[in-house]
């Protein structure tokens, strides 16, 4: 009786075992074809990367001279009394730091 214990206990043990590597059998394809996506989603991203860094190269040059365009229509967009009030308000900051550097 004792040996037909045994090797039941050993048969349990080696389904156990077999569970756990269809476990992990499983699971290794899983992560398998989640790593493939993975790659195929951040090469897309390096292309889509790419494609911007040139666009970024060729629209810098046009960039600053709309920035300037823009701040240009901002204050000319402002009645004489705001462009007015601005001014002040400019002059004031530039005395304040003005001031602040000369005093340290």
């Amino acid at each position: 009786m004792s040996d037909l214990s045994k090797f039941e206990i050993f048969l349990q043990e080696l389904n156990s075992i077999e569970v756990q590597v269809s476990a992990h059998i499983e699971l290794c394809e899983e992560l398998q074809k989640r790593n493939k996506e993975l790659e195929k989603k951040l090469l897309n991203l390096q292309k889509e990367n790419e494609y911007l860094k040139m666009q970024s190269a060729e629209g810098g040059e046009n960039g600053e001279r709309r920035s300037d365009d823009n701040h240009a229509a901002v204050f000319n967009s402002l009645s004489s009394q705001e462009r007015e009030n601005l001014k002040v308000k400019i002059t004031e900051v530039i005395s304040k730091i003005n001031n602040h550097l000369t005093s340290s």
